[in-house]
């Protein structure tokens, strides 16, 4: 009976269907660019990675030198500048500082993200799971919930990463090994002036894995390999070679630092013990940040599963690759969960493959994957009542008539995949979609009225300051980043710089909170909050 059971609820779904229906994917698609732009310049400049690349890309502006990145007008060696010359060119391009203009990279990066997956996916696999994989990137939890609002490296990272390696896979295919090598380790110096040495790492573990897969070692020994490395050493030296030509610190300092963002997650810093826990728990991790699809992982759960992804080569490609390129994340006791965007488009593939190819007829793993995502829907269709009631959210303009019509559309959604001719998948996209209307409207407002006191205070303290030098005094701002969501405010309304110094400068106005300021006699001018809590004032040193 349950095996009956499940035939009923299964329908297999074809490139054929689901090109049957372009009138629904053009709804998705339509809805999904529209939950995603309409609240991106909504949501003031958020604190840590966000604020530190707006404020760094700000001082490249104010200063002139696009050269060297600064972060309260001190050297910053933690990233190379490549995504800050993509916020200064959005800052040009739009002619403001907002947010929005902050973060349109990062929107471009995931429309191109998801194009690109489509294109590649549907050249070797076929148009079904090209749309399911795309539409897996661009809705999984952690990018639909989190990164996608904000205007960070880690998407942009991903595309680069993802052509870099797929085009090692295109180029192999048509065995046109001078394109191979240049054009990855191209995109490779491009990742390298994003993010620093993980761009190098991921080539590196994707060719050695498919030639070793393939048997054909002899292949890293290609004259072509040596012409890529070249231009590698030839893209991002020419950047150094400006820098240092207008700097002069060694290049032991840079290499130093870069080395440092890289090695400080690993256990060479963090230690055997951490690195043994997180071996064990990176996979709920995993889980955790691309659900909902990260339960079609069970359908790796197969005996035969080797032979299974062998079938078909851009597959196979796809499993070892992310296989080998994990590991970079697996043995890295501390990993954001933003880093896992860059080796998704892999995973999402494989899964999507597995699901629409090698799952059929009454297979109980797909069964219960898809009676989960009913079950989910479910629960998010009741629970979002609770939104009329909670104290954050109960007393937002609307919020009735708001949290009923996204129940009544995830009610709709649910109601269709009870239905034994759903197409599932697409389905739980119109969920998450619905469920990030509903982020925007229930969550997002919240979030924007805090993030708005940090820029209000910061604003009112630098239009206090105008026809005064102003100055962090000794690291009251700018000793975490915490802080640099204030220098942003204040730099982007004085347009200058916001510097630190332990000098006292007559004239001057000083930013000071009661630690930097115990001892020292000032007059007060103004006050300011910083994240978090952190109470801080305008003073003038008598």
């Amino acid at each position: 009976m349950q095996r009956l059971n499940m035939e009923l609820f299964y329908v297999p779904s074809t490139a054929a269907r689901l090109a049957a229906h372009p009138l629904k994917l053009v709804v998705i698609c339509v809805g999904l660019l529209w939950v995603l732009v309409s609240h991106l310049g909504f949501m003031p400049l958020d604190t840590g990675d966000e604020a530190r690349r707006a404020l760094v890309s700000l001082e490249m502006i104010l200063s002139g030198d696009y050269i060297t990145p600064t972060l309260h007008g001190e050297r910053y060696f933690n990233k190379p500048p490549l995504y800050n010359w993509l916020i200064v060119s959005s800052y040009w391009l739009f002619g403001t500082y907002s947010t929005f203009a902050l973060r349109f990279p990062m929107l471009v990066s995931l429309v191109l993200l998801g194009v690109v997956m489509f294109r590649f996916v549907r050249r070797y696999v076929n148009a079904t799971v090209a749309w399911s994989s795309a539409l897996m990137m661009l809705t999984n939890g952690r990018v639909l919930l989190y990164d996608s609002m904000l205007g960070l490296i880690e998407i942009t990272f991903a595309l680069v990463t993802y052509l870099t390696m797929l085009l090692v896979y295109h180029y192999d295919q048509k065995q046109k090994y001078w394109l191979l090598y240049t054009t990855s380790y191209g995109l490779t110096a491009v990742g390298f002036l994003l993010k620093g040495l993980p761009s190098v790492l991921f080539l590196g573990l994707t060719l050695l894995a498919w030639c070793l897969y393939t048997r054909r070692l002899r292949l890293l020994l290609h004259p072509a390999h040596w012409a890529g490395m070249g231009l590698f050493l030839l893209l991002t030296g020419s950047y150094y070679v400006a820098y240092f030509s207008q700097n002069h610190i060694s290049v032991q300092d840079v290499a130093g630092v870069l080395f440092h963002e890289s090695a400080k997650r690993t256990g060479l810093y963090l230690g055997w013990l951490a690195t043994v826990i997180h071996l064990g728990t990176f996979p709920a991790e995993v889980i955790y940040h691309l659900m909902p699809y990260s339960l079609l992982l069970v359908l790796l759960a197969q005996r035969n599963i080797g032979a299974v992804l062998q079938k078909n080569r851009f597959i196979a490609f796809n499993a070892l690759t992310f296989g080998a390129t994990i590991l970079v994340y697996w043995l890295s006791p501390q990993v954001y969960g933003r880093y896992l965007i860059d080796l998704a488009p892999l995973l999402f593939t494989v899964l999507s493959y597995l699901y629409h190819s090698e799952s059929a007829g009454a297979n109980p793993r797909r069964f219960w994957i898809e009676r989960s995502w009913l079950v989910l829907s479910g629960v998010v269709a009741v629970g979002i009542w609770t939104a009329v009631f909670y104290p954050a959210t109960r007393s937002l303009p609307g919020v009735v008539w708001k949290t009923a019509l996204l129940s009544g559309l995830l009610a709709a959604l649910v109601w269709q995949m009870s239905r034994r001719d759903a197409n599932q998948l697409l389905l739980i996209v119109g969920v998450l979609i619905v469920i990030r209307m509903g982020f925007n409207w229930l969550v997002l407002p919240g979030r924007a009225q805090k993030r708005q006191f940090y820029k209000d205070t910061a604003t009112q303290a630098a239009q206090a300051t105008l026809g005064h030098p102003l100055y962090s005094y000794k690291a009251t701002v700018g000793a975490d980043g915490a802080t640099d969501l204030s220098a942003f405010h204040i730099a982007a309304v004085r347009r200058e710089i916001l510097r630190k110094t332990a000098r006292k400068i007559p004239g001057a106005y000083y930013i000071g909170d009661s630690a930097t300021l115990a001892f020292e006699r000032y007059q007060t001018i103004g006050h300011l909050v910083l994240f978090d809590r952190h109470r801080a004032s305008v003073v003038l040193f008598d």
